[in-house]
């Protein structure tokens, strides 16, 4: 397919980016809960017509709960003009962009391990966000319900702000593996969503959402060691929750493809519970075809030890089991004693 010239691909989001209606939001509250809803929108201070009209920020008041939408899609647009500009310095533009910015909003430093390496495909990126743009209330309803949904079974404490970006399209390996979302909880106020167009599924952003959710209510209350047994538990904690809100989402993540690799993996976790290593803790997410550990068994043992916990333990609550300790949920949930 002919590439669109780039001023042109602005005229066409400036043409189809919708304005978020504060007054009649897409989604709509529980009946079960009364809450007050207040919305707001920041205004663009940009004089170009094209920023004035992509979505920017919503926040919104939930059970008492305060959560904030930022959709940062203008400091992108940025980005893409100065990269047409200055096409040899795109580390600087980015860091100066995007990277610096988010840095000193929420005081978290980026890593390009985590998906924000430096796009240097400024026509397809103008396409992912023009993707977005004209499927922004479609997105905007799932983040905000599953948001709802998600305080609903567990309340927070803190203040939630999630920040909604272009994948880079330069990811699109990883990004079609995750099923066009990656998600990533930087503290218990702070959840990055990165979403990729070309392969964006609407189940995935509603897990994702409630997956990390849960991950920041965890965070307000517990100092975590990070051993392998731990990073093991959060994720199969989040995954459990979500999977309470979407009993019907099933991720390629959550299940072994067979009894052999659970249990090679269940022996490369008993030998190492008690590790922090990077490079174990590497292996459980990448996979080590040598050890028997499939990519992300980190999730899909921990699917199956929080099963075998609800399965013998169905009456603790959701906010017991989320700040019980990682051996406590071992040890009650008997998984090592039926395996």
């Amino acid at each position: 397919m002919k590439k669109l010239p780039f001023l042109l691909l602005l005229i066409l989001i400036a043409l189809t980016a919708c304005s978020y209606d504060s007054a009649n939001p897409a989604s709509t509250l529980d009946n079960n809960k009364k809450a007050a809803e207040q919305s707001a929108h920041s205004s663009a201070t940009e004089g170009d017509s094209t920023k004035e009209e992509v979505p920017s920020s919503f926040s919104f008041t939930y059970i008492g709960q305060k959560f904030e939408v930022v959709y940062y899609y203008k400091s992108f647009l940025q980005y893409i003009e100065k990269a047409e500009q200055q096409p040899k310095n795109l580390n600087g533009t980015y860091i100066e962009t995007i990277i610096n910015p988010i840095a000193e909003e929420r005081g978290v430093r980026l890593s390009k391990g985590w998906g924000f390496g430096t796009p240097t495909q400024p026509d397809l990126l103008a396409e992912y966000l023009q993707s977005l743009i004209e499927n922004q209330d479609t997105i905007h309803k799932i983040i905000t319900d599953s948001l709802k949904k998600s305080a609903n079974e567990l309340q927070p404490g803190a203040d939630k702000y999630v920040y909604v970006f272009p994948a880079n399209p330069e990811d699109k390996d990883v990004m079609e593996s995750v099923v066009g979302v990656s998600a990533f909880t930087w503290n218990e106020n702070f959840i990055s969503l990165q979403i990729a167009p070309p392969f964006f599924n609407e189940s995935s952003l509603k897990q994702a959402v409630a997956h990390e959710y849960h991950h920041t209510v965890l965070f307000e209350n517990n100092e975590l060691g990070y051993t392998l047994l731990e990073s093991v538990l959060i994720e199969g904690k989040a995954d459990t929750f979500a999977k309470i809100i979407y009993p019907e989402i099933q991720m390629p993540w959550s299940y072994f493809s067979s009894e052999e690799n659970e249990s090679q993996t269940w022996e490369v976790l008993k030998e190492n519970m008690t590790s922090a290593m990077p490079s174990i803790q590497d292996e459980f997410f990448l996979g080590n075809t040598g050890k028997g550990l499939p990519q992300w068994a980190n999730y899909k043992i921990g699917n199956k030890i929080m099963d075998s916990f609800i399965e013998e333990n169905p009456n603790i609550t959701i906010d017991d089991w989320t700040d019980m300790p990682a051996n406590e949920i071992l040890e009650k949930s008997k998984y090592a004693e039926k395996h």
